[in-house]
């Protein structure tokens, strides 16, 4: 029975190596360990085959030759158990020097134990059909494949949250089986079921972590993003310089039919072929169907990149289709991988430039030292911000607006800062333009306007300083959010503050992609009483389309409108215009950016409703703006 259950187990481990070998190798460490398992593991059985046919024609065989084959099969047990530790492990070291400064231990361990069990004596058992060893070689066989055993067992529970879960669930799963097939051999030496459990371990193993099918793409044969992530993950832990080439393809053939997509795919997949092709290299294909080519040749990552470039500047001649596939391709190069700090940062900045430059110059994007110094940059702005809101170091300033009219302070702008910890302030031109780009600034935005709200609620602006609105700035992200209206009303709502009291400023200095979207909630927002004013006039796109179109009651020139005024004979004209046609349509204006005293006069001379600018204050935060405006009154 047991050679049968042994042989069993060799038919499933050679089922293995066929599904393996018959795929194309990465050279992932995890992998090799995993390979170098299999194959001790393949060693074991075969061993235990051999050892126990020995003992059944022991008679026959020299007595140093039995006990050679028969320890050989328990000291491969050991070395099975060394190298699962060894595989489980490989997550927990972080670079190569690491990682083998680890396994040094590990191998003193197992060559020590396979020297005692091959000086101790060992005794054979031979009755009827039941085959089996034992004695003082075997007990310490025990041993030390129970100690890696429970070493694998207590990496996986005290260190598991270093790896991925899914690989240490299947370890501890493969550890079980083992000590269950052990301690059933050790309570009932008559069942050899330890070298099976083995086989079984390496079976679970294959289907949960390392099936080679599970690195490629289906639908190209290309390695998949999974792939990548831990081929550069590896690279970076061995210290390794590597270069790559991201493609972007984009097709722009003549013919748009309902087979478009069929024969996009199947261009696609003949380009796999072609560059799988190139010696050196290997291909990646990203979720987005981006092709990544990796080398850690870095004299050849040039010649790689005139190549492909020469190829694409031609149409792609595909064998099964009729029509030349017209493609339009930009590359992001990367020559030297040893300017970024991990692999992570190499995924970061591939996505940031991916998504901020689409169409770049000659359609070739250059990740060079400071491309990456201005990508850190952004990075610890955008984590500043985070760290700002969490912490709640969000603060808004005051800018008070004069009414030319009333020759008073009637309203004032309300303007977001960050706090350093140490106490600083941090103006808005250093961490805005990251927070629109990264999507922040709504976050930012509604805190603005929740404190905004709490201030004019907290102190009756308007009864006690006669500030009968403040200006809220909104941002082209936040114009996106279907339930803005229902936001801003809810916090209104919550500190009690009048609709009146409120005037929120739309820029056109970007387009809304959704304006549909925002002109609902901006009607929603109008009937609850708010107003609205166009902010940056002159610094747009679209001056007069914006004007027509949103229902706004104020608008203001800014600041670089307002200079350019008191500079140039043509600005004058355009300004003098706009401003007639502005209050031909029966709108108030806002004139940003003054800054002198003769600046004031003529701007209030030329009929402008209200002046903001340092001539009267910087932006405030609360105290001093309060103070301010008390002491304009008397």
């Amino acid at each position: 029975m047991n050679i049968q259950v042994q042989c069993c187990g060799i038919a499933i481990l050679l089922l293995l190596w066929i599904f393996y070998l018959r795929q194309k190798p990465l050279g992932l460490y995890s992998v090799k360990l995993f390979l170098i398992t299999l194959g001790m593991t393949s060693f074991c059985v075969t061993m235990d085959i051999l050892s126990i046919a020995a003992i059944l024609h022991m008679e026959q065989i020299p007595a140093f030759l039995l006990a050679f084959i028969c320890k050989t099969y328990i000291v491969s047990l050991v070395w099975v158990g060394y190298f699962g530790l060894l595989y489980s492990c490989t997550e927990l070291a972080k670079s190569r020097s690491e990682r083998l400064k680890k396994n040094r231990a590990y191998t003193v361990t197992v060559l020590a134990g396979t020297v005692l069990i091959y000086m101790l004596p060992i005794h054979y058992y031979l009755e009827g059909t039941a085959v089996y060893t034992y004695g003082p070689a075997c007990m310490t066989t025990y041993a030390f494949a129970l100690l890696f055993v429970l070493l694998t067992i207590f990496k996986m529970l005290f260190r598991g949250k270093e790896m991925n879960a899914k690989r240490r669930k299947t370890v501890i799963i493969w550890m079980m089986i083992w000590i269950v097939a052990a301690v059933v051999q050790f309570l009932n030496a008559r069942l050899l079921l330890v070298g099976f459990a083995s086989v079984l371990g390496m079976v679970i193993l294959f289907f949960e972590l390392e099936n080679p099918d599970a690195n490629l793409d289906r639908e190209t044969g290309a390695y998949n993003a999974h792939a990548l992530g831990e081929y550069v993950r590896q690279l970076y832990g061995d210290q390794k310089r590597f270069s790559s080439i991201m493609l972007v393809l984009s097709d722009t053939g003549r013919q748009h039919d309902g087979n478009e997509g069929m024969r996009q795919d199947i261009a696609f997949r003949e380009i796999v072929s072609y560059l799988e092709k190139i010696r050196d290299v290997k291909v990646f294909k990203t979720v987005e169907r981006e092709l990544i080519l990796i080398t850690d040749n870095a004299e050849r990552i040039q010649k790689i990149f005139r190549k492909l470039q020469e190829r694409f500047e031609h149409p792609w001649h595909s064998k099964r289709l009729e029509d030349a596939m017209y493609l339009n391709p930009y590359y992001v190069l990367m020559t030297d991988s040893s300017i970024f700090k991990n692999a992570e940062e190499i995924f970061r900045m591939l996505r940031y430039f991916r998504v901020e430059e689409k169409n770049p110059e000659k359609h070739i994007i250059l990740l060079d030292d400071s491309r990456v110094a201005r990508f850190r940059e952004k990075e610890e702005t955008k984590e500043m911000i985070l760290e700002a809101v969490m912490e709640d170091r969000i603060e808004v300033f005051f800018q008070p607006i004069y009414s030319t009219k009333e020759n008073r302070f009637v309203s004032a702008e309300a303007l977001v800062r960050i706090r350093e910890r140490e106490g600083g302030i941090i103006p808005p031109g250093k961490f805005v333009p990251v927070a629109e780009e990264t999507g922040l600034i709504v976050r930012i935005g509604e805190t603005v306007f929740e404190k905004t709200c709490a201030f004019i609620g907290r102190n009756h602006l308007k009864e006690r300083y006669g500030i009968r609105y403040v200006e809220v700035n909104l941002s082209v992200k936040q114009c996106e959010k279907k339930n803005l209206a229902d936001t801003f009303i809810h916090i209104m709502q919550k500190y009690e503050v009048e609709p009146s009291c409120i005037n929120l400023e739309i820029t056109e200095s970007a387009p809304i992609q959704t304006r549909h979207i925002f002109q609902k909630n901006m009607q929603t927002l109008l009937d609850y009483g708010v107003t609205f004013s166009l902010d940056d006039f002159g610094s747009g796109e679209s001056n007069l389309n914006y004007i027509v179109e949103m229902p706004v009651s104020i608008v203001k020139f800014d600041r670089g409108m307002s200079q350019a005024y008191f500079a140039d004979q043509k600005a004058r004209f355009v300004m003098e215009a706009a401003m007639r046609m502005i209050h031909d349509l029966e709108l108030k204006i806002v004139s940003e950016g003054v800054e002198t005293k003769e600046q004031m006069e003529i701007i209030s001379g030329l009929g402008i409703d209200y002046i903001q600018g340092y001539y009267f204050s910087r932006p405030l935060p609360e105290d001093a703006f309060l103070q301010f405006i008390e002491e304009q009154k008397d």
